[in-house]
């Protein structure tokens, strides 16, 4: 199993231990099948979200991500909707995206759940890195500093 860094650890800590294993394991699955890549992890209110990508262009080149939530992981394709699917593990009714829901480590290792991500990395118009990667390169959206309020009231 991949090991962890600290930083998606510590982003993780707001979860249960069981979300947190999940979280570790789906993320090992994705790294086993698409390698080094760019991994990163977003923080928004109750999720945590973690972007992989062929390239530092991480929303262009988004292969899949992962949307850790409170008791539950979704393993999500932006382009899902071009995935063959003979497993059907896909769920969603969006314009493109799809997700394979994971609620325990019997959903991580389902038969399927490997190829649907080995889809995703040959995903026509992924761009390839400059020069190829050696290991994975992770990084933490930061929210942006608290500014003070306005002094004038807000009208519209």
């Amino acid at each position: 199993m991949a090991k962890t860094p600290p930083e998606l650890k510590e982003t993780l800590q707001r979860f249960e231990p069981e979300v947190q294993d999940l979280a570790a394991a789906v993320r090992a699955v994705v790294l086993d099948v698409v390698g080094p890549c760019h991994e990163m992890i977003f923080r928004i209110r109750k999720i945590v979200s973690v972007l992989y990508s062929t390239t530092e262009k991480r929303m262009k080149d988004n292969v899949c991500l992962l949307v850790v939530y409170r008791d539950h992981v979704n393993l999500m394709f932006p382009r899902g909707v071009d995935l063959k699917d003979p497993k059907r593990l896909l769920e969603g009714s969006g314009k493109a995206m799809r997700h394979v829901k994971m609620l325990t480590q019997d959903d991580v290792d389902k038969p399927g759940v490997r190829a649907l991500i080995a889809q995703a990395k040959k995903r026509q118009g992924l761009g390839k890195p400059a020069t190829p990667l050696q290991r994975v390169v992770t990084m933490v959206k930061s929210r942006p500093a608290e500014t003070s309020a306005p002094v004038w009231p807000r009208l519209f």
